[in-house]
């Protein structure tokens, strides 16, 4: 007897601990890609480091599974654009961290001014960072952009 009842609560426990593996089955997943471009702005002789110097970008974002083709836009892909986290890197600077740190708007642009890059030339890249939406079960994938030359300001 004893037996048969520890036998129906271990199955009991298997049925209630299996109940809540379906929440991420059901978590809208959506990937994202981010662009980099840097305009150099008007040269000056007076200031070689170009003050109007600037990187701006856009990041997009698709459905990566049935479940975020479903959602309305609202609750999806716009989640997934707004005040998505920017990091700028140069490349060429090992262990240096990141060159600037910005948040997207609602459309998924970003601007950072970038008059201190002349001073620093080399290879600069982008990254959105992962996010996640736990209320909604909304998950956005990173995503990494194009490299971008920035000459030196001399």
């Amino acid at each position: 007897m004893l037996v048969v009842a520890m036998a129906t609560l271990a199955l009991g426990g298997v049925a209630l601990a299996g109940g809540g593996g379906d929440k991420g089955d059901r978590q809208a997943k959506f990937d994202a890609a981010i662009t980099l471009n840097y305009n150099q702005g008007p040269y000056d002789p007076y200031d070689p480091y170009y003050e109007e110097a600037v990187f701006t970008g856009q990041v997009t974002v698709s459905p990566a599974n049935n479940e975020a083709e479903d959602r309305p836009e609202a609750e999806g892909a716009a989640k997934c654009l707004k005040r998505r986290t920017v990091v700028i890197r140069n490349l060429d600077l090992t262990g240096e961290g990141s060159f600037a740190t910005t948040k997207t708007d609602v459309d998924g642009s970003y601007s950072v001014g970038a008059s201190r890059a002349s001073r620093d030339p080399g290879t600069y890249r982008a990254r959105v960072l992962k996010k996640r939406k736990v209320r909604a079960e909304i998950k956005c994938f990173g995503a990494k952009s194009n490299e971008v030359e920035v000459p030196s300001g001399e």
